[in-house]
């Protein structure tokens, strides 16, 4: 079976290329099992408060669910989101791919974000003030791509974490999601692929071929793989 793997579409953020993203899901081809990996909605009290073509990326999902295997792996975001109406989607903390490759949405990994909070302040006060004075639309997480250093750190620390854990259990891959950076590195003698996220022009997934073949995609602004 052939699986792809997306991550952080947050939806009900201003952010989200909904649109986009059901285009995609619109074209994924029928032998293909989608593993959604963590934040697909933002912070939110419920369903009704996603807007109306956010709310049409559930419906689509819960279409898909019924006609071939759709796994949500639930992030920082939306850990607490409970799916309304008839589904087939499965709800992980965690997934594994033929116990080779390690899915995980990764902010168990983001240690930095939480210690340093206080140091990170200035960085948020900024990026309130350029959303709610300047009306910028960038969500925080691509908003601290502007301070390269400062994003490298946690980035690294979360890369270094993650294929640790990976390694100690045996895995020779771990893919996450959360720092929105798309990506491939080898660290711990472990592979990491980050999915980067649907907040951006620039969307990824992840195609696994015989549980072995790995390759991050773009998607296309029509939604198709290439």
């Amino acid at each position: 079976m052939e699986t792809w793997i997306t991550s952080d579409v947050h939806l009900g953020a201003r952010q989200s290329r909904a649109v986009w993203f059901r285009s995609f899901l619109e074209k994924i081809p029928p032998h293909v099992r989608l593993v959604l990996n963590g934040d697909v909605v933002t912070r939110l009290r419920g369903e009704s408060r996603l807007p109306p073509e956010h709310g049409a990326v559930l419906d689509v999902l819960r279409a898909l669910s019924l006609r071939q295997e759709v796994i949500w792996v639930t992030g920082n975001h939306d850990r607490r989101f409970a799916l309304s109406g008839m589904h087939a989607i499965r709800f992980e903390k965690e997934y594994t791919v033929d116990h080779q490759l390690f899915v995980t949405h990764g902010d168990c990994y983001d240690h930095l974000s939480q210690i340093f909070r206080f140091v990170l302040l200035p960085i948020r006060v900024v990026y309130e003030f350029c959303t709610r004075v300047i009306g910028s639309r960038t969500h925080v997480a691509d908003f601290a791509k502007y301070f390269p250093l400062v994003y490298e750190v946690l980035n690294g620390h979360v890369v270094r974490h993650a294929t640790a854990d990976a390694k100690m259990h045996g895995f020779v891959a771990v893919i996450c999601g959360h720092t929105h950076h798309p990506g491939v590195r080898v660290e711990n003698e472990v592979t990491y692929y980050n999915t980067g996220c649907w907040t951006e022009d620039s969307a990824h997934v992840l195609v696994i071929k015989d549980n072995a073949v790995l390759r991050l995609m773009r998607v296309a602004p029509d939604g198709s793989v290439c």
